[in-house]
């Protein structure tokens, strides 16, 4: 049995997904979840009917029309309701909805057909879990698992996986190929177990970077580091390190290769040395700044780490907590101190990540608060348009609170930044601030979200 005192609202937040435009209920076990995912995103939502070892099955009326009745009840419009024809194959969904089935009362390997066809690079699957079920074991192998309410004896717990390909294949000899033309004669691509490091010399400014979850797991043709493009056109050095998985970039060969890149004299060269990423990379940015003392490190959304001794609070990201996060390297709030300027990037209302960057406590450490703009912060950003002045700036070293704050202004008018603040004035009791924002929406554009959220209030 779920625990019935759970909060579902605090789901929707920990999805951490920009969009939500399809929802997956497995046999309408969740429609207050389809409930609060219709009112955060206005999405579509399907009714899958499957049976006990994952095959598709003709939906019971009674319990079809039960779940109806609950949707449009709450304000759910019925052309954003379906049920999912069982004579074909269904597409993939960003979200997908199991409570009271798989891993709770049917086995969780009988989930895998629908998994296999239904998940796609970024989705997230919200599943009830049994203890002693075997079903984290089994997520694994489909992706990293944050548990919102961890499963004990006599009551089960609840889970979002975050989707990544079940097969990361190592960089092709094709893109080998293309590194070193993109190398030159004067750079260099080392193609090591797990990671590859690709150096283009340009100028007297080198930027290193590092590949975030989203490159690391969806881009393998024809891929660049990290910024690649933005960084060309500034004429810096580039030493980007890439990924082939959620590493981390905890492997003994990157301690190694950054190791002898500072012992060789390799970063001096440079008159200015600066750390880039975000998320993942963003962790590594902030770590690996140790190996050129007085860098500059521009993290956005960084974890401090994953070592559970340091922070038990930090549920993500599952999948790597048997990497090792030890080392000189290990804790980038500590790494970090050695560089010259830490700036920090992060969104307050993502909980955890707002309770790493207070773990960077150096002096060094410049704090940028986004509200409300999510984990994906540089995704928003650059949907913004504000990613590369910011960037640029504090690449440069010239980044200041008065620019930051005349560019940030620019989220009023951004979707994402304008829904949440609406549903967190919903979410602290607070329908008439929700109401106005509503209303000052409307008065700009027709927008269908805005307008069906004001109608329920």
């Amino acid at each position: 049995m779920f625990g019935e005192d759970f909060d579902f609202k605090a789901v929707p937040p920990a999805l951490d997904a920009d969009e939500v435009r399809t929802v997956a209920d497995v046999n309408g076990q969740a429609p207050e979840l389809c409930i609060l995912l219709y009112q955060r995103y206005g999405c579509r939502i399907d009714f899958v009917s499957l049976d006990r070892k994952g095959r598709p099955k003709a939906p019971d009326d009674a319990a079809v029309q039960g779940w109806l009745a609950r949707l449009e009840q709450a304000g759910v419009d019925r052309d954003a309701i379906r049920v999912a024809d069982t004579a074909r194959r269904p597409g993939s969904y960003d979200v997908i909805l199991a409570l009271n089935g798989f891993g709770a009362r049917h086995k969780i390997q009988n989930f895998k057909p629908l998994l296999d066809r239904a998940l796609h690079p970024l989705s997230r699957l919200v599943i009830e879990i049994r203890k002693g079920s075997g079903s984290y074991p089994f997520l694994k192998a489909y992706g990293s698992c944050n548990t919102l309410l961890p499963p004990e004896t006599g009551r089960n717990g609840l889970a979002i996986l975050s989707a990544e390909p079940q097969e990361v294949l190592p960089p092709s000899g094709e893109w080998s190929r293309v590194a070193r033309q993109l190398a030159g004669k004067e750079g260099f691509f080392d193609a090591l177990e797990e990671h590859s490091f690709l150096f283009m010399p340009r100028g007297k400014t080198l930027v290193v970077t590092f590949d975030n979850l989203d490159i690391a797991m969806t881009k393998r043709d024809d891929r660049r580091p990290w910024g690649y493009g933005f960084i060309e056109a500034q004429g810096w050095s580039m030493l980007g390190v890439m990924a082939n998985g959620w590493t981390w970039f905890r492997h003994p060969e990157v301690t190694r290769k950054f190791e002898a890149l500072r012992d060789s004299g390799f970063f001096t060269q440079f008159s200015r040395v600066v750390f880039y990423g975000a998320s993942m990379g963003g962790y590594a940015a902030a770590a690996y700044a140790a190996a050129a003392p007085g860098s500059t490190v521009f993290a956005i959304s960084p974890q401090s780490t994953l070592d559970k001794t340091l922070v038990p609070w930090e549920m993500r990201y599952k999948k790597v907590w048997d990497r090792d996060f030890s080392g000189p390297f290990g804790d980038a709030a500590q790494a970090s101190q050695a560089a010259g300027e830490v700036h920090i990037m992060f969104d307050p209302y993502v909980a955890p990540d707002a309770a790493h960057a207070a773990r960077f406590t150096g002096a060094n450490v410049r704090l940028w608060r986004c509200p409300l703009l999510g984990h994906r912060l540089g995704s928003s950003l650059q949907q913004m348009g504000i990613l590369q002045e910011i960037a640029r700036d504090a690449i440069a070293g010239g980044l200041t609170a008065h620019q930051f704050h005349r560019l940030l202004r620019k989220r009023h008018s951004f979707p994402r930044f304008q829904r949440e603040l609406a549903n967190l004035a919903l979410d602290r009791g607070h329908p008439r601030l929700a109401q106005r924002v509503c209303d000052y929406i409307l008065r700009q554009r027709d927008d269908r979200f805005f307008r069906r959220l004001k109608a329920r209030l």
